[in-house]
């Protein structure tokens, strides 16, 4: 059951970071400024976006505010950071060069819009802009986000709840996340957030959030709060780029250390920092979109998705500004797959390859097999059956089932043959392997249909 919440959302969509066009001055009524051979752009820009000028001047949108009727905006020279400053709606802000003598160009805030995920802005750049200026040095030796050594990155992330600014510092071995990007896919969604190989990391986070929360005088009700703003404060970035994917779901540990990740990874990441802090939490995909469900009382407030009798509570993770229970308008309608996050369960994957060879009388099929548990438990009496069907339903041309596997740890593979499976020559057939276990459900994957 989904109760109303007024309020509205871009979604997460996997398009560029913002939508530029610019219009010359002579397009634009302006004699006085078209006399001083002003350029006036206009820009409507997403949250972390970034908006090139000239001569290596640009602005990023750090953070929009749609009820405070405010952004903040850094401006940058050569893609370093040499300023920030919060711009009110309607206000204009004359930005100077890095050295604070000369107005380069004006920033105007026209319109942000309803769903808070996009800023209009009006910049008009100045004749001042050919001044050749840099980045003082003082300017660069500012603490930085991430440091790199020679085995390991760490990270610093930095985000405000209520009227205070919260630090958290990981370190990540560099080796770690070159070994993540070769770890299967195909995997549940709620496999993400029960990754064994993410548990310490997910509980140091957590046991940061918690005494921070508590040094800054914040009680234990407040601190899922806290963990929720801290991952709505991490940039969006598209798998597309980061990856070269559409799709690429990521491990929490991954998120973490790329700094940010779309709308299935922050609320991964969210699901296993709740999760390890003992909230009973779900994982909620709509249309092109995906977000997190946290178990609640029926006193509170806001939208939710029944699912067995439990109530989820909706959390969106993409961006600052959402409370508990506020789901964006364009999903009020939409039907949503559910997934609760239950401690440990294996989960079996296959992949195969083969080849054939023929007599006069019949295809001898040779497999190579291999079959991995992409859960988060160990899968117990596991079985391989393998067997080339006939059009006949429920019929086949030859099969054969391996021995029983007592245990297939997580993360855990097995390489397994079959020799010799045969067809008739000039009959159809196909390879189906099925695999299953005492305590996992069955998984098959099939070849095409071929002529023996």
């Amino acid at each position: 059951m989904l109760f109303l919440v007024i309020c509205s959302f871009s979604g997460c969509v996997e398009d560029d970071q913002s939508s530029v066009h610019s219009d010359p001055v002579s397009d634009v009524a302006d004699d006085k400024n078209a006399d001083l051979n002003y350029e006036i752009h206009n820009a409507s820009l997403k949250k972390t976006a970034i908006f090139e000028l000239e001569n290596g001047y640009s602005l990023k949108v750090l953070e929009i505010k749609r009820k405070e009727e405010f952004v903040r905006i850094s401006f940058r020279k050569d893609n370093q950071e040499y300023a920030t400053q919060t711009i009110y709606l309607g206000q204009t802000y004359d930005v100077k060069d890095p050295n604070k003598k000369n107005v380069v160009y004006s920033v105007h805030v026209d319109r942000i819009l309803d769903n808070s995920f996009v800023v209009e802005l009006t910049c008009t750049i100045r004749p001042e802009i050919d001044f050749d200026s840099s980045v003082p040095e003082s300017m660069l030796e500012a603490k930085a986000e991430v440091k790199i050594d020679t085995d390991t990155m760490t990270r610093t992330y930095t985000w405000d709840y209520d009227a205070y600014e919260f630090t958290i510092q990981s370190e990540y071995y560099i080796d770690a996340y070159d070994d993540y990007s070769e770890r299967s896919r195909a995997r549940n969604y709620d496999r993400f957030v029960t990754d064994p190989y993410d548990d310490e990391l997910i509980s140091q986070i957590s046991s940061q959030l918690e005494d921070l929360a508590h040094n800054a005088g914040y009680g234990d009700d407040e601190i899922p709060y806290i963990a929720m703003t801290f991952v709505q404060s991490l940039p969006y970035i598209s798998d597309s780029v980061s990856s070269g994917y559409d799709e690429y779901p990521r491990f929490p540990f991954e998120t973490l250390y790329n700094g940010g990740g779309d709308c299935e990874d922050s609320s991964i990441l969210l699901a296993s920092i709740l999760y390890d802090m003992g909230y009973g939490v779900a994982l909620i995909e709509l249309p092109g979109h995906m977000a997190v469900g946290v178990k609640g009382a029926d006193s509170l407030e806001g939208a939710y998705y029944e699912y067995a009798g439990t109530k989820f509570y909706y959390l969106e993770t993409t961006n600052s500004g959402w409370d508990v229970g506020e789901i964006p308008d364009e999903f009020l309608d939409d039907e949503a797959l559910i997934y609760p996050i239950y401690y440990g369960f294996p989960e079996l994957s296959i992949d195969f390859e083969g080849m054939s060879v023929n007599d006069a009388y019949y295809r001898y099929v040779d497999l190579d097999i291999e079959l991995e548990n992409v859960g988060s438990a160990t899968a117990e009496d596991v079985v391989i059956y393998t067997s080339l069907e006939t059009r006949t339903e429920g019929r086949v041309w030859d099969q054969i089932a391996s021995d029983v596997i007592p245990a297939l740890n997580a993360e855990e593979g097995i390489k397994y043959s079959v020799s010799n499976l045969k067809a008739p020559v000039g009959e159809r057939y196909r390879v189906r392997i099925v695999a299953w276990g005492s305590n996992t459900e069955s998984v098959y994957v099939y070849s095409d249909w071929t002529t023996a």
